[in-house]
């Protein structure tokens, strides 16, 4: 284990760190790309009860991401346009959960919990119970106790909130306490939290020098820590918030961490694939096809 830095506080490492789990996953799917699952109805070119249509959309991809042979490193769900359209849609939403993680496919779901302790001990059985998922995206501001009932379960882990790609994440993240941002006052004391070493990192991906920035700043800590990126764009479909995957594993690159170890979100882009060409009949496929040419463009 690495030398500890002051304040450090380490879980027991007898079990396997949630980075490593994340780089034997995308070394074994040959990418970093996390398939992001937003059912925005008035895109999906489906009819039918709403919960039919975004179970049919969630299993769709993966059937059509098995028939060409190449599956994400993860898939991320958001569990909130499910909960809109009640509790059937809920079911949908674990059953699409599983399907992928029986696929082999990391799971994370897309929740963005974070609540008092006894309330986050019920959030975590959910997540890595019902809804098979491998991590959960928990928010930080609550501290400490919001967030440790989520790292004590065996193989599993939380990406926290850090640095996130809307537009208002300046309003407070990158408020300067002591020369230094906020979301970096978070980073610093979450990694000395019991389990940390199950923790990862939302970082967006709209900001690609401050991307490259935080990457230095967590290169220099004792050990490795995973980071969801989203925000990132596909040519020719409306939604993405930030540029290319590229630009984003370059950026990883050059602040000095392997960009195996982390994994690039995209939703829209693979969700509405199908709106570059107008084909309704192959939505499924269009969203399995830029899934590879994404892949393709990381140049890992």
């Amino acid at each position: 284990m690495p030398a500890a830095w002051p304040g450090t506080v380490y879980l027991s490492w007898t079990m396997t760190s949630l980075h490593d789990r994340i780089t034997a996953r995308t070394r074994q799917a040959g990418n970093n790309v996390c398939f992001g699952i937003d059912p925005l109805l008035e895109r999906i070119p489906l009819q039918g009860e709403p919960h039919q249509v975004v179970e049919t959309f969630g299993l769709g991809f993966l059937e059509a991401c098995l028939k060409r042979g190449v599956l994400p490193a993860a898939v991320k769900p958001n569990a909130a346009y499910y909960e809109a359209f009640g509790p059937k849609a809920v079911e949908s939403l674990a059953k699409i959960c599983r399907a992928w993680s029986q696929a082999g496919v990391h799971v994370i779901l897309d929740a963005k919990r974070g609540d008092i302790g006894r309330t986050s001990q019920a959030y975590s059985r959910s997540a890595f119970g019902p809804f098979s998922a491998d991590t959960v995206t928990v928010a930080p501001y609550m501290g400490r106790d919001s967030v440790e009932p989520f790292l004590g379960t065996p193989d599993r882990g939380i990406f926290l909130l850090l640095r996130t790609s809307n537009p208002g994440a300046r309003d407070f993240q990158d408020l300067s306490i002591d020369g230094k941002p906020l979301y970096l006052h978070v980073a610093e004391a979450a990694l000395t939290w019991k389990g940390a070493d199950q923790m990862g990192f939302v970082v967006g991906a709209t900001a690609p020098e401050e991307l490259e920035q935080i990457a230095a700043w967590f290169a220099k800590r004792p050990f490795a820590s995973p980071f969801l990126i989203p925000g990132v764009s596909v040519p020719g479909v409306s939604g993405g918030q930030g540029g290319g995957i590229d630009e984003v594993v370059r950026r990883l690159r050059s602040g000095g961490l392997d960009p195996w170890g982390h994994l690039v979100n995209a939703s829209s882009g693979l969700n509405f694939a199908w709106e570059r060409t107008q084909d309704r009949a192959t939505w499924a496929e269009a969203g399995a096809q830029a899934l590879q040419e994404l892949a393709e463009a990381a140049k890992l």
